[in-house]
């Protein structure tokens, strides 16, 4: 039985009239009469007295509690359903330095395992991690200087700051340079990057202030200007785009580990694939080891 003719024919009962009733539907009164005919046709008993007020036929009372509850049936079963697909959907954040297509690509590759949704935030690593402890997402994946240990967080990778510079630029021909090497050479400057203190305090300790062309927090705007030779720039060796040359700086062993955390009240069936495709996700950092593995602490 389709509910729409059921509710024309309700929508007939309380308004005694077609055309009030149609435009109460926001049908036209042909298609309205229409379906209260199919209606008929399927209970096999007329409904309505016409006139020029329709009224109920004796089968139309009989109908009538039954057609209210299946309305009333339908609105609660939709209610439900929307109920639980909002417990379903997950507040998802992400630190600003992650490399977001593959990020994007590991929530894809998520919701094809489990039906759930997501709201995507991001924020510096440290936002990031503020909002996890907080309870305002349901789920983070940001970076971390220092491995710390906790039930609800898992370390997928890490790996070691580089130093990047376009193909052409005198720092692509040495894999390894020395702080004072760097004296004269402009720098992109990654504000949001979370080693960016240390780094300058590594090269303060040297005698060095390197100059900058570019402060910027866009990591896309940074690395156009790498590729484009106006400066070099420290950053993790999963956001060296193609095109960009590598090196070590003698001085500076910086690393960091990317993390995924969750809050315990989170959907455990939504966190377990999360999971499982974080870890067997193609990340640009590499997958890691047994031992990077780590638990994090809030």
């Amino acid at each position: 039985m389709n509910l729409v003719f059921v509710r024309y024919f309700l929508a007939v009962a309380d308004t005694s009239n077609f055309t009030v009733a149609a435009e109460h539907c926001h049908v036209t009164q042909p298609t309205l009469s229409a379906g209260i005919v199919r209606l008929e046709e399927e209970v096999g008993a007329r409904l309505f007295d016409r006139g020029r007020r329709s009224s109920l036929t004796a089968a139309g009372h009989r109908l009538l509690p039954h057609a209210r509850a299946m309305i009333e049936a339908w609105r609660l079963a939709r209610a439900e359903s929307r109920s639980s697909k909002r417990q379903r959907l997950l507040r998802i954040a992400i630190g600003s330095t992650v490399p977001i297509a593959a990020a994007m690509n590991w929530l894809a590759a998520a919701q094809q395992r489990a039906d759930f949704e997501v709201e995507v935030s991001e924020g510096t690593a440290d936002v990031v991690m503020d909002q996890w402890r907080r309870g305002r997402c349901n789920v983070a994946l940001f970076p971390v200087r220092s491995p710390l240990t906790a039930a609800t967080a898992i370390s997928l990778w890490r790996e070691p700051y580089v130093l990047a510079a376009a193909a052409n630029h005198r720092i692509a021909t040495r894999d390894r340079w020395s702080v004072k090497d760097l004296a004269d050479t402009p720098f992109v400057l990654r504000a949001a990057c979370e080693a960016h203190d240390e780094a300058q305090r590594l090269f303060a300790a040297a005698g060095i202030r390197p100059r900058a062309v570019l402060r910027s927090a866009d990591e896309e705007r940074c690395a156009a200007a790498v590729l484009a030779g106006l400066g070099v720039s420290l950053m993790p060796r999963s956001l060296l785009p193609q095109g960009l040359a590598a090196a070590t700086v003698r001085e500076v062993t910086l690393d960091r580990r990317v993390m995924l955390a969750w809050r315990e009240d989170a959907d455990s069936d939504v966190i377990a694939t999360l999971r499982e495709t974080a870890l067997g996700h193609s990340w640009p950092g590499g997958t890691a080891s047994g031992d990077d593995r780590l638990a994090f602490a809030r």
